[in-house]
């Protein structure tokens, strides 16, 4: 059942003091995604004002990060994204990345470790990690939410009683579709994003490591794909999709 939006939480300004990089990336990011997206924000109450929280956000087009970061900052915070590494070594952009305060994640080398200590550490700090823990934009040709990697468990149960916020969003892709690589910005495309409820994370606690890693990824992944079920009015998969695993061949 499609629910109404709701409005922008008001009285919440951004917190903290903004580095140069982001007081120059802020409009720049805010601009495109209005210009891109008609922005339908929900939930942003579910992302806490103050302190340290993990945002977990489902990946369905190269152009969404610009309207989950929007997403974000008008719900009063300033995220930090886990972002592929190859993006810092672009010029100029890396350097603006570097002092926006964006997470470098070296994906399947010996240096992933140093991207999870990086946002426990952001954490700790009080800073807010938004994780895209597909790794990519989602593989699945109907865009559902494929199996994440656990890397946004690991961060959670590192840094017990954060809150952990499930975002679900859905519409980006009809600008720029990952699979066809068609472009369509006009007319604007709606981009429907949704904060869930931050979820308890002592329920994963005492377990062993790996295995509460891969249940809490696969249970906030599971909520957000209910949600998404409930944005598209269409009923999820029973199982995420793995690309790993090859498609089942027609007969």
């Amino acid at each position: 059942m499609t629910t109404s939006p709701q409005p922008p939480a008001r009285g919440r300004k951004t917190r903290g003091q903004l580095t140069p990089a982001l007081r120059f990336m802020v409009p720049i990011v805010r601009n495109l995604s209005r210009g891109i997206f008609k922005e339908r924000f929900e939930g942003l109450d579910n992302i806490p004002a103050q302190g340290p929280a993990i945002l977990v956000l489902n990946h369905i087009s190269v152009l969404d990060p610009l309207a989950t970061a929007s997403f974000v900052y008008e719900a009063g915070r300033m995220p930090s994204f886990m972002i592929k590494d190859s993006v810092f070594k672009v010029p100029v952009l890396g350097k603006l990345m570097i002092g926006a305060r964006q997470i470098p994640v070296s994906r399947g080398t010996t240096a992933s470790g140093g991207s999870l200590d990086s946002a426990v550490q952001m954490l700790r700090d009080g800073g807010v990690v938004a994780v895209y823990p597909e790794g990519t934009v989602t593989r699945d040709t109907g865009f559902w939410p494929m199996k994440a990697k656990t890397g946004v468990g690991r961060i959670a149960l590192a840094v017990p009683d954060v809150p952990v916020v499930p975002i679900a969003q859905w519409g980006a892709h009809r600008a720029l579709n990952y699979h066809t690589k068609k472009l369509d910005l006009l007319p604007r495309k709606e981009t429907w994003i949704s904060a869930l409820p931050p979820i308890d994370t002592n329920a994963y606690a005492g377990r062993n490591s790996a295995e509460a890693a891969r249940q809490l990824t696969d249970d906030v992944m599971r909520k957000i794909m209910e949600r998404v079920g409930q944005m598209r009015q269409e009923t999820p998969p029973a199982e995420f999709y793995n690309p790993s695993v090859p498609r089942p061949e027609a007969p």
